[in-house]
């Protein structure tokens, strides 16, 4: 009987340390549209619409704007996606490291010839999106608004300057927007997770303006000393088995 219980407890401990930091909250991200169906370039641009998943409950279904032109996105393939706010970034967004210089050589340009922190950069496109869902053509596809914001905000974080002088223009009032105050607060940033199998769409990372109000995901210091305490209970139980003994 004694043996039993044994086997039972370490089965207890074994699984408390396993699902540890799984057992916060993880989302599941889903396009099921591509709004109106604009393209330019031979790819449609944003806004698309999408679907936003809680721990298997959905909270949120809407417009989703796509920050990253280089990767591909399927329609109806989930992914698994980590959030956060794009005025406090955590180090675990796609483009965290982006350092945006602006090529613009018009000294009539705001941001001409200067480079952009991260945190810069990803308020400036929280502004380019917060402007394109405000824009009175969003949803029209013979407008050029949705060609203009979409590729103001790829070029923010591939370094191309492939939009023209609208685009360059948007780039320009966005930074000079943030230069004169603006955070994007209202923007979440969903980037693609780690947990997501190799081989497993990993999708692009996308930005949702007034999003999903959800359990926030807590940062990788909160997860380690949640995981930290699991190990010092298991040390704990095993010592005072062994004196018990």
């Amino acid at each position: 009987m004694e043996s039993r219980a044994k086997q039972i407890r370490c089965l207890g401990i074994a699984t408390l340390l396993a699902f540890a930091s799984a057992g916060y909250a993880q989302y599941t991200m889903e396009l099921t549209g591509v709004g109106d169906g604009a393209t330019a370039g031979g790819v449609y641009v944003s806004p698309y619409q999408g679907t936003i998943s809680q721990n298997g409950q959905q909270i949120y279904s809407g417009y989703v704007i796509c920050d990253d032109y280089n990767t591909e996105s399927y329609l109806d393939s989930p992914w698994s996606a980590t959030e956060t706010n794009a005025a406090s970034l955590n180090g675990s967004e796609k483009f965290g490291s982006v350092e945006y210089t602006d090529p613009n050589g018009d000294p009539s340009h705001f941001a001409a010839g200067k480079t952009f922190t991260a945190q810069q950069d990803y308020d400036a496109v929280a502004w380019l999106a917060n402007q394109l869902l405000a824009s009175q053509n969003v949803d029209n596809p013979n407008s050029p608004v949705q060609t203009e914001y979409s590729f103001a905000i790829w070029d923010i974080f591939d370094g191309q300057t492939t939009g023209g002088s609208g685009t360059a223009n948007l780039i320009n009032d966005a930074f000079a927007s943030v230069l004169g105050g603006y955070v994007g607060t209202n923007v979440d940033v969903f980037t693609p997770s780690a947990q997501n199998a190799q081989g497993e769409n990993a999708s692009q990372e996308f930005l949702v303006v007034n999003g999903p109000v959800a359990t926030p995901e807590p940062d990788s210091a909160a997860l380690l000393v949640f995981d930290l305490v699991c190990v010092l209970a298991i040390v704990f139980l095993v010592s005072r088995k062994r004196l018990q003994a």
